[in-house]
């Protein structure tokens, strides 16, 4: 399945669901989650794209995919990185959280002490994201 498409999105979401450990890890997380493609034409993102990730209390209440600048008007946090980068996070060769603070990731909404109580949930994320991927 291709990355960060509407179908990537909904399948996304509802692996979200199905995965007790990211319930109990984001029980107390409230608000949206955007990950965020860099433009890249080679790659089919002219504009950028973006998934858009409700999530409450342990669960995916919806998700999106969005094209270009988006995702910063519709997530409370946003997360940027080029498709390269999300590939190596998604296949297990990047960790997310030494990611960010190599600045391969980039936080371009919100804030690391804002994520910082939530790290247990953002592994559960990209644990299940890639089981998608």
């Amino acid at each position: 399945m291709e990355l960060f498409t509407e179908a990537w999105a909904q399948a996304y979401c509802r692996k979200l669901n199905e995965s007790e450990a990211y319930r109990k890890a984001a029980s107390t997380w409230e608000g949206s989650l955007a990950l965020a493609v860099r433009p890249d034409p080679k790659a089919g993102f002219p504009k950028g794209v973006a998934v858009v990730l409700d999530l409450w209390h342990g669960a995916c209440r919806g998700a999106k995919a969005v094209e270009g600048e988006a995702a910063v008007n519709l997530a409370d946090f946003v997360i940027e990185a080029d498709l390269a980068t999300w590939q190596e996070v998604l296949e297990g060769r990047l960790e997310p959280l030494s990611a960010l603070m190599r600045g391969l990731l980039e936080l371009k909404k919100g804030t690391i002490a804002a994520l910082a109580p939530y790290a247990q949930a953002a592994q559960e994320l990209v644990k299940v994201a890639r089981e998608v991927a």
